[in-house]
């Protein structure tokens, strides 16, 4: 642009737009695109008696001023410059500081302390630097580049960059406008449409997992209820019975057996059961546990007559293990009478209510290795029924109480009716 002093004021204010289109990479030096800088000496080093740059290995804005390498002055905007966007850029400077502001908005007021001289020969240049150290040039737009002969203060420098664009007619303001509503409602129905997809494909990639959890939880369960040591205790009981010469009892005994290990994998095919069924297979354990045992335990399981056997579907093995535990670690060391009673009651429609109750010796005089095997059972029951509340939206409930004095524990468990 020249040399004259009227674009080199000692004090004064530059303001200019910048629209950056692309990164130069080429040239030497230090790593940026020029957008307006003029020399304040013949060195290759600090040499800026004014200067705008654009930083392309941090993507910002930097403005400056220097003397020497110890009188200097540098401010950076901090927000990332994007491509094809419109900035107001602006510098003011006198003896005493060094102001930047981008878009109206002073980025800093530095103190500068020496003031700005310029080397006389050099030029206000646009978009290139060119020395032997330094050799970048700006792939970019400048326009409306103004020059002020005093510092203007910060009220001033936002009306500049206020102020309407002297080169666009009115028509296209407005035509502008209604592309840039069309386009905001397109982007706008466009995010819309996919924040709900992906709501959508969120809920059932969260179903898929929540299922898959729950069958995998499942196998463990059914894994664990047909336990190595319950088919060693039943054969060993089948042997006892042969070895004494109790042939009728060996024979039914036998034949209970098969027919329990054949109800519990046709079960096992499937992640629910008829109510029918799972009364079922609790009778049948409970006849194999009975004949076990020297002692008698009495048991009964009863079920409210308005509960469609056949037709009421339940989660597979959520009771036996309650029953296993009310035998084992209650029943077995008790002393007298031995009851166990299993009842289930429809809790509205959409829950089945299974008591299980015992007047055992209770959970305070179970050993530690019971305890243990009996809370990982109570765990994995616990986990089904989170899952199969988060996933059908459901409140199913475990409750267990231990009785006054020892006497026994109760289990109450809501169950859904699955469908």
């Amino acid at each position: 642009l020249g040399t004259s002093p009227r674009l080199r004021p000692r004090a004064g204010t530059i303001a200019l737009w910048y629209r950056r289109d692309g990164d130069a990479y080429a040239g030497k030096g230090y790593r940026i695109n020029p957008i307006m800088l003029t020399k304040s000496t013949r060195e290759n080093d600090f040499y800026e008696a004014y200067a705008i740059y654009y930083n392309w290995d941090l993507h910002k804005l930097e403005a400056g001023c220097s003397r020497d390498s110890l009188l200097q002055v540098s401010i950076i905007r901090l927000d990332t410059v994007l491509y094809n966007k419109w900035y107001h850029l602006a510098i003011s400077y006198n003896d005493e500081t060094f102001a930047f502001y981008v878009d109206g908005q002073l980025i800093s007021r530095s103190f500068k302390g020496f003031p700005t001289v310029f080397e006389p020969t050099d030029s206000v240049v646009l978009g290139n630097t060119n020395n032997i150290k330094n050799s970048r040039f700006t792939k970019g737009t400048v326009d409306d580049l103004v020059f002020y002969d005093r510092v203007l203060s910060d009220e001033e420098v936002r009306a500049i960059y206020e102020a309407p664009n002297p080169n666009a007619a009115a028509r296209y303001y407005r035509y502008a406008f209604f592309a840039a509503c069309i386009a905001v409602a397109v982007f706008l129905l466009y995010l819309f449409i996919r924040w709900r997809l992906n709501i959508v494909h969120a809920r059932e990639k969260r179903q898929l997992e929540l299922q898959n959890l729950q069958l995998e939880t499942e196998l463990r369960v059914n894994r664990a209820m047909m336990n190595p040591h319950f088919v060693f205790n039943s054969l060993n009981t089948l042997q006892n019975f042969i070895l004494k010469n109790e042939n009728d009892y060996a024979n039914r005994y036998l034949v209970r057996f098969s027919q329990l290990i054949r109800r519990l994998l046709e079960s096992n095919l499937s992640a629910m059961v008829t109510l029918e069924v799972e009364i079922e297979l609790l009778k049948r354990y409970l006849e194999i546990e009975e004949m076990r045992f020297e002692d008698n335990i009495n048991f009964n399981i009863n079920a409210d007559a308005a509960l469609s056997m056949k037709s009421i579907k339940i989660p597979v093995m959520m009771i036996q293990p309650f029953v296993e535990n009310a035998i084992w670690h209650g029943l077995l060391k008790k002393e007298g009478e031995k009851l166990l009673n299993v009842t289930f009651a429809a809790h509205n429609e959409r829950y089945v209510r299974c008591t299980v109750d015992d007047n055992g010796l209770g959970r305070r005089d179970t050993s530690k290795d019971q305890t243990k095997s009996s809370s990982l059972a109570i765990k994995f029951i616990q986990q089904r029924l989170d899952l199969l509340n988060r996933i059908y939206g459901l409140e199913c409930s475990l409750s267990i109480y231990d009785k006054p004095n020892g006497s026994g524990t109760t289990v109450v468990i809501d169950l859904p009716v699955l469908h």
